[in-house]
């Protein structure tokens, strides 16, 4: 009973720190602006960056198979489709609890076998998203937090490079698989070029790096677990990665918008697919939630 009155409590902090970035991101929002780059999409742009997008999570789904012998690409990428489509409509992304049991459960395996395949998903994210931090820093007008931000992730990441290679040995394709390791490189660049194909389908004119640049602010600022669908953190993130390179408040408002929806519409179909091909039930999310 105390856990569960905690766990309300944590996401109602959550609930209120999401609305207040909402509010702040959004401040500078003009509707007619919004109507106006809306009616003035370039579907063709749009049509590649749900490409790229779905891409992105296949890619993934290769990834996680690597590193679990005996499983098939299909049971991996369903399984984190469905995860992502829980973390869409619930707090704290109990998405993940959702994904490693449907891998236990297509795999016939334990829990503890799943995992630390997952903590290292993690930290290969965390491997490429420093290098990244790294090179952004070198080309855009990061502000110092970012930097404080370099520092952090690149020290949790050695340190958890010295426990990956003390336990590689211990799971099944160990913590530390290469093929793996490039596959997260891959993932990270199939996720930018998704988000800089929305820039030119809203007539906003930022280089390739550019758009690089702010998927890692976004990533950056949405990797703390908090309110369904990172709401609030995501447009704000945006908003102020777009601000890094000129773009008024105006339009960067409109756009957080117009990405978030364009990149959120094919996970919420191919994850709601991939949920009820797999047989999850809302019970059984409260019950992995808890």
């Amino acid at each position: 009973m105390k856990s569960c009155a905690i766990r309300i409590l944590v996401a109602a902090g959550a609930f209120c720190a999401a609305l207040l970035a909402l509010r702040v991101a959004l401040r500078g929002l003009d509707w007619p602006t919004l109507r106006t780059q809306i009616h003035r999409l370039d579907w063709r742009w749009l049509a590649l960056a749900a490409v790229f997008d779905v891409a992105s999570y296949a890619t993934q789904g290769l990834r996680w198979r690597l590193l679990l012998d005996g499983s098939k690409l299909w049971q991996t990428t369903r399984a984190t489709y469905a995860g992502l489509f829980v973390n869409e409509l619930v707090p704290l992304r109990p998405g993940e609890a959702v994904r490693a049991w449907m891998a236990a459960r297509d795999l016939d395996v334990g829990l503890w076998t799943i995992v630390p395949t997952m903590l290292s998903e993690r930290l290969m994210d965390g491997f490429w998203l420093a290098l990244a931090l790294i090179g952004a820093l070198a080309v855009a007008p990061l502000p110092a937090v970012a930097a404080h931000a370099v520092g952090i992730v690149s020290g949790v990441v050695t340190v958890g490079l010295i426990v990956a290679l003390a336990l590689g040995g211990r799971v099944r394709s160990g913590l530390l698989h290469p093929g793996a390791l490039f596959m997260s490189a891959v993932f990270l660049i199939a996720q930018g070029l998704a988000f800089w194909s929305v820039l030119p389908a809203s007539q906003i004119s930022l280089g390739l790096l550019a758009a690089g640049v702010v998927m890692i602010v976004v990533r950056l600022d949405t990797m703390i677990p908090g309110a369904p669908a990172n709401l609030g953190t995501y447009r704000f993130a945006t908003v102020m990665g777009l601000s890094l390179f000129g773009v008024p408040q105006a339009q960067a408002a409109a756009f957080s918008l117009v990405v978030f929806t364009v990149l959120t519409i094919p996970l919420m179909v191919l994850g709601l697919c991939a949920c009820l091909s797999a047989g999850v039930t809302w019970r059984r999310v409260r019950e992995l939630a808890v």
